[in-house]
């Protein structure tokens, strides 16, 4: 069966609302109000009886599905090429900068490298293993260079050495006094391997360090949890011409996938995101949430008609700032839960929403625990605006939620419910709140287990209040 609980949005990081694990990464861990009445100022609507000082009495309150949400945020700017990887110019080592020059300009070569160059190529190295990152600002131009300049390298065999000298193994390399220089340190970590959270890898140099040269010299063997092994060693590009090329690196490089200006976008789907960016979630309610959301009723064609010409994530830059936008349509046919909300019969302020498995309302034979999670509070942090001001409803009792509370008020709150269980929270309206008609705006995340079948399954489940005080 689709198990895809979502509407496609190809072209952007897709909401995942229901659907196999593998989704996971791309769930929204936020939820929220982007505004707070049933108008469109994100306001209260004045259609209810109050008393004079417009504080009052009962409460009404209904439980609304969601048609689409779109979830915006900035993503992280390593997701490609990591900016603080790329030099700027007056930090690229005095031997490089000519050849980089020439290289941008018609194209560099020479037949005898000096050891300063081969030395400053060794410098964009970031890891023991040698691994390169070639990137340089020049002229304000971000630059990536290759060079193919005589290379050694070494890495151990995968088969464990039969026969060996004794003489010539290096064991226990972080115990051993032998070790008396940080190049040797740094090839022998690079070559062998640490326990399940370090593989062996490839140790790679321009010019090799002469106490790197020494230690090979006296040992041909290294020894860690795979056993004895052989050290081989090579020179890549041995033989001249030597060269070092530069390409521009293009907006996609920077962030491993297309970014779309809104320049590209049909005006429409322009304002579209801007609404989005600017709904009042933006403002988090949650500390340390940076996603915007909004809940939205249609979306425009333009953005279907975008998304169906294209079968790769991209990224959308508005107003100069880069951004990861999906859209998502909820099924709430694919979660086993069952949600309902009632006022409270002791307190006019008060209402109960209760959660609870139901493992009826989907086709597949699903099983316990189910896991429920949000941000902040279980089943939701809920909150309205009233003139620009953000209320939040306080959870005064909860019942069937025995499980951590989170440490910090954008923590995430997780508790675990069986079949036949329910959780519920009573929310108490603020009662210098005035009386009208307010939007709440929810959402929590639970996760469950499908017979015969791993990983677990997971949805989200967005959701309206219409609160109304009378």
């Amino acid at each position: 069966m689709d198990r895809r609980a979502l509407l496609s949005a190809i072209g952007g990081s897709v909401v995942a609302f229901s659907g196999c694990a593998e989704d996971a990464g791309t769930d929204p861990a936020a939820n929220g109000t982007d505004g707070g009445t049933t108008g469109t100022d994100g306001q209260r609507s004045d259609d209810g009886e109050g008393s004079d000082d417009g504080t009052s009495g009962s409460v009404d309150v209904e439980l609304r599905t969601v048609s689409h949400v779109v979830t915006a945020y900035e993503p992280s700017p390593s997701r490609g090429i990591d900016p603080e990887h790329v030099v700027p110019e007056a930090e690229v080592p005095a031997a490089l900068r000519e050849p980089l020059a020439e290289a941008r300009d018609g194209g560099f070569e020479t037949d005898d490298p000096d050891d300063a160059l081969l030395a400053a190529v060794d410098e964009f190295r970031v890891y023991d293993s040698g691994q390169l990152k070639p990137y340089v600002e020049l002229d304000g131009t971000r630059y990536a260079f290759d060079p193919t300049l005589p290379t050694f390298t070494a890495e151990l065999l995968d088969e464990p050495a039969d026969e060996y000298d004794e003489d010539r193994v290096l064991r226990e390399a972080r115990e051993r006094d032998e070790i008396d220089s940080a190049a040797v340190e740094t090839f022998v970590d690079a070559l062998t391997s640490d326990g399940p959270s370090v593989a062996r890898a490839e140790y790679r140099r321009c010019d090799l360090p002469d106490a790197v040269a020494a230690f090979l010299d006296e040992h041909d063997y290294l020894a860690d949890q795979f056993g004895v092994s052989r050290i081989r060693t090579a020179v890549e590009n041995e033989d001249p011409p030597y060269a070092i090329t530069v390409r521009e690196l293009s907006t996609e490089d920077m962030w491993e996938r297309p970014v779309i200006d809104e320049s590209e976008l049909d005006a429409e789907l322009v304002t579209f995101f801007e609404r989005a960016l600017a709904s009042e979630h933006r403002e988090p309610a949650l500390p340390g949430d940076d996603r915007s959301q909004l809940f939205a009723d249609d979306v425009p064609d333009a953005y279907e008609a975008f998304t169906a010409e294209r079968d790769d994530p991209v990224y959308y830059q508005i107003d100069g700032t880069v951004y990861d936008i999906g859209v998502g349509e909820p099924r709430y046919d694919r979660l086993p839960v069952s949600v309902s909300v009632a006022p409270s019969e002791d307190a006019p302020r008060e209402f109960a929403l209760a959660v609870a498995p139901a493992p009826g309302n989907v086709d597949d034979d699903v099983e316990g625990p189910y896991t429920f999670t949000s941000r902040g509070a279980l089943p939701s942090a809920l909150w309205v605006l009233n003139d620009g001001e953000r209320w939040p409803l306080e959870i005064v009792e909860s019942d069937g939620v025995e499980g951590p509370r989170p440490s910090r008020p954008d923590g995430e709150a997780l508790e675990s419910v069986e079949a036949g269980g329910e959780m519920t929270a009573t929310y108490a309206v603020p009662e210098s709140l005035p009386a009208g008609t307010y939007v709440s705006r929810g959402l929590f995340g639970m996760s469950w287990g499908v017979t015969g079948q791993t990983p677990d399954e997971h949805g989200t489940y967005p959701f309206d209040l219409g609160i109304t005080i009378e």
